[in-house]
């Protein structure tokens, strides 16, 4: 029986159907090379890491020995000077910044008499900020909403004087009409001041140890 021959009259040979079936793996073959080489493959996805946040504090140190009495009709520098020399050995805190800490504890017991303002508080943070022997630093928005000179010499408060640093801290952290000797009270002042939780456990755990502290 004669081959069918094309519309040009050449005759159409079939391929043998092994050869078909082996260009077809052929071609799956590029197929799969090429997809695998221009897709982008899946990431592998690693454990889910939950991270939990460090909760404010959540009790108030107690407080330290107190700052001298407040006598606005005489002259207590020598008595809180006494007060401070008893405490500087072993707080290790320097004596005047003791007694600039001392004096805004003192101030506070007038101007907010509920909040409870232990100097120990801004011992802890001066310790916390790595003061030194220097003032207390005061964050800029709060020294612009709180200064307050510590003197009555009619001078303006003054960042890098001691006492001026150490009585506007203690505005601030009073500010908010938070009473100090309550967990929530110290926690919320503290945190307004130092905007760090870390740092609000940290200066918790020194002013626990100051009040621990008796006098030489």
């Amino acid at each position: 029986m004669a081959e069918p021959t094309s519309r040009g009259g050449m005759r159409r040979r079939q391929l043998p159907q092994g050869l078909l079936l082996a260009l077809g793996v052929v071609a799956t073959g590029l197929v799969l090379l090429l997809t695998v080489g221009v897709t982008k493959p899946d990431q592998a996805v690693g454990p889910t890491v939950t991270t939990t946040a460090l909760p404010p504090p959540a009790v108030a140190p107690k407080p330290a020995v107190a700052a001298p009495v407040d006598h606005p009709d005489s002259s207590d520098v020598a008595e809180l000077d006494e007060w401070a020399r008893r405490l500087a050995k072993p707080t290790g805190v320097p004596r005047a910044l003791l007694a600039a800490y001392g004096r805004a504890e003192m101030w506070m017991r007038t101007e907010r008499p509920g909040c409870h303002l232990s100097w120990s508080t801004l011992a802890a943070i001066g310790q916390v900020q790595a003061v030194g022997s220097g003032p207390l630093p005061v964050p800029d928005p709060l020294w612009h909403s709180f200064a307050g000179r510590a003197s009555s010499d009619g001078k303006p408060p003054d960042p890098r004087d001691l006492d001026d640093a150490a009585f506007t801290a203690a505005r601030a952290l009073c500010a908010g009409g938070q009473d100090l000797l309550t967990g929530q009270g110290w926690s919320t002042a503290v945190l307004g001041y130092t905007q760090s939780t870390a740092d609000a456990h940290d200066v918790l755990a020194a002013a626990t140890t100051y009040a621990t502290v008796a006098p030489a």
